[in-house]
């Protein structure tokens, strides 16, 4: 934060005065605490219990039919299917199966 940079969008800011730098320490850091808290914030509301079969759900990119049955309701997602293409059909696992 004491050098000198060059960049193509700007010609190279010096800060000259201690009251300028003392106040880019403060948003620096303030900055830092902020990113740390929001990846502590994200890693508990991804981990909490209730949720873990969300979460497990994004890591495998699959979940139980059970969950997906008790989340969601089938009969607000149904889809329609025209007499040319297949209807798929979804395994124990939630992976689908053409035919």
């Amino acid at each position: 934060m004491m050098f000198r940079v060059r960049t193509i969008s700007s010609p190279g800011i010096r800060i000259s005065s201690g009251h300028d730098l003392g106040l880019m320490y403060v948003l620096h850091g303030l900055a830092g605490v902020g990113l740390i808290a929001l990846v502590m914030m994200h890693i508990y509301f991804g981990l909490r219990p209730e949720k873990q079969p969300i979460t497990k759900s994004m890591i495998f990119g699959w979940m139980d039919r059970d969950f997906y049955l008790e989340e969601h309701d089938p009969d607000r997602w149904a889809v329609e299917t025209s007499s040319i293409s297949q209807p798929s059909r979804v395994d124990d696992r939630g992976l689908h199966d053409a035919g």
